[in-house]
């Protein structure tokens, strides 16, 4: 493990730093590139196999079997250790991608995007559980900033790459493309000997485990039907269910979430609800949001999708400059400053829409992209400070599944109101400026509400990035 002085970049990339830091950045990139490589695929293989109808699925059930791997990671690390499990999860991602590839009908494809969703979360939680026990505070900054810049990278290459497989052989070609991240994942994994913290071993939690996955299927029923009372039942539904969850943790059933997870009042529970409104904001102004720009502007999918990409591009080069504040003042600042460039994006956004302006649009995702980029990894070293050394594991290989909870409620949100406002329907007319300050004004209530939560959140004196 570094030591509190250690604070460089020679020697975080340098020696068994490095290797630690190529197993996390490989599990991250695995898990950022295998979401974006199959967006070109996808409509190739419904068209071909006739899965119209389950499209939706693959995505839902994705993301479903995300949030049941990232609950049950700790478990499963500190039962088999960190190489077994990640071996274990390597297999299980590579049967996902055989059934995909090999689909005789859209079913299989469905289902092997549910076990890639499993191993997914498994992999990337775990990966996330390895930073406490393996690098300082003094340096956690630096490696977030790291995989900020892994995440975009993926993001950029993910839908070129899996696009030009698909255009050049087919789209079963599209779901190899992430092969090198995988083989990468496995070199690493047998170079490096993974610290863990001095935490007793995390228990099974099955119960709030099943009330996880339980919430998010509810959720992912939601883009069942374009009836907007099913889809407010659904919203209500699940939110009950997600509640149900922390009410009950540790009350029936051993606990699944770290002491003070989601309980106003203390750092930890600001940490975690900071990132699921976070990204519970982000995914409801995302998830229409080329659909958008390509009806009102006209512009074809590769400018589309680069201007999508332009907010994970900014997130990395603004954590990259964010990490090198040393001051606990400034690193305060900036993460609490996050949660309002994101609201100022949300609303530029809203406001482009109607006027017509593309440079506007651009603008606004570098906005939201600046936010991420002052502000996520603040907020994910404080958390993982504030539960304390004894769930100091447990608290990490949760903070991607926060993130993953968010994205799936707010894909939800976005359906719900994009059904309310007859979104379709304004954009065939030509008029979506009413549903974009329905869309982008939920995304940034949400973000006033992170600003808020900001001052909540303090990271230990002493650690500077």
């Amino acid at each position: 493990m570094l030591t509190r002085t250690d604070t460089g970049w020679k020697t975080l990339l340098s020696g068994r730093n490095g290797l630690m830091l190529g197993l996390i950045s490989a599990g991250i990139g695995l898990h950022a590139f295998n979401q974006f490589a199959i967006v070109a695929a996808m409509p190739l293989a419904a068209a071909e196999l006739g899965g119209r109808d389950w499209f939706s699925w693959v995505y839902s059930l994705y993301f479903i079997g995300s949030i049941a791997g990232g609950t049950s990671a700790a478990y499963l690390r500190d039962r088999l250790g960190v190489k077994s499990s990640l071996f274990w999860s390597m297999a299980l991602f590579s049967l996902g991608g055989l059934m995909a590839v090999l689909a005789p009908s859209f079913f299989f494809i469905v289902a092997g995007r549910l076990l890639q969703g499993i191993a997914d979360g498994l992999i990337v939680a775990i990966c996330y559980s390895l930073i406490p026990a393996n690098f300082s505070s003094a340096v956690t900054a630096k490696v977030f900033a790291v995989e900020a810049t892994v995440w975009a990278v993926a993001a950029l290459l993910g839908p070129l790459i899996g696009g030009l497989l698909a255009e050049a052989f087919s789209w079963h070609a599209a779901f190899l493309a992430v092969t090198p991240f995988l083989i990468l994942l496995g070199l690493f994994t047998l170079l490096t000997t993974p610290e863990t913290g001095s935490a007793a071993k995390a228990a099974f939690a099955p119960l709030a485990v099943a009330l996880c996955v339980t919430a998010s299927f509810i959720f992912a029923l939601s883009s069942a039907t374009g009836v907007i009372g099913w889809q407010v039942a659904c919203l209500v539904l699940g939110s009950l269910a997600l509640a149900l969850t922390v009410t009950t943790d540790g009350k029936l059933g051993p606990r699944l979430f770290p002491a003070g997870a989601f309980r106003l009042g203390s750092v930890l529970g600001h940490g975690f609800w900071m990132l699921f409104l976070m990204s519970a904001g982000h995914a409801s102004g995302a998830t229409y949001l080329a659909l958008i720009i390509r009806d009102v502007w006209g512009i074809g999918p590769a400018a589309v999708g680069y201007i999508v990409v332009a907010m994970a591009l900014t997130w990395s080069a603004v954590a990259m400059a964010s990490s090198r504040i040393k001051s606990l003042k400034g690193r305060h600042f900036a993460m609490r400053a996050g949660p309002l460039f994101q609201l100022a994006g949300f609303l530029m956004i809203a406001i482009s829409i109607d006027v017509r302006e593309i440079l506007l649009v651009i603008l606004s995702q570098m906005a939201i992209g600046t936010g991420f980029g002052l502000s996520w990894a603040a907020i994910n070293q404080a958390s993982m400070e504030a539960a304390g050394d004894e769930e100091r594991d447990r608290a990490s290989a949760l903070l991607p599944t926060m993130s993953t909870a968010g994205y799936a409620v707010g894909s939800a949100l976005a359906g719900m109101i994009a059904a309310a406002t007859g979104l379709t329907r304004q954009l065939s007319q030509g008029d979506p400026g009413q549903v974009a300050y329905w869309l982008y004004g939920t995304s940034a209530a949400a973000a006033l509400v992170t600003f808020l939560l900001g001052f909540g959140v303090r990271l230990e004196a002493g650690n500077k990035g």
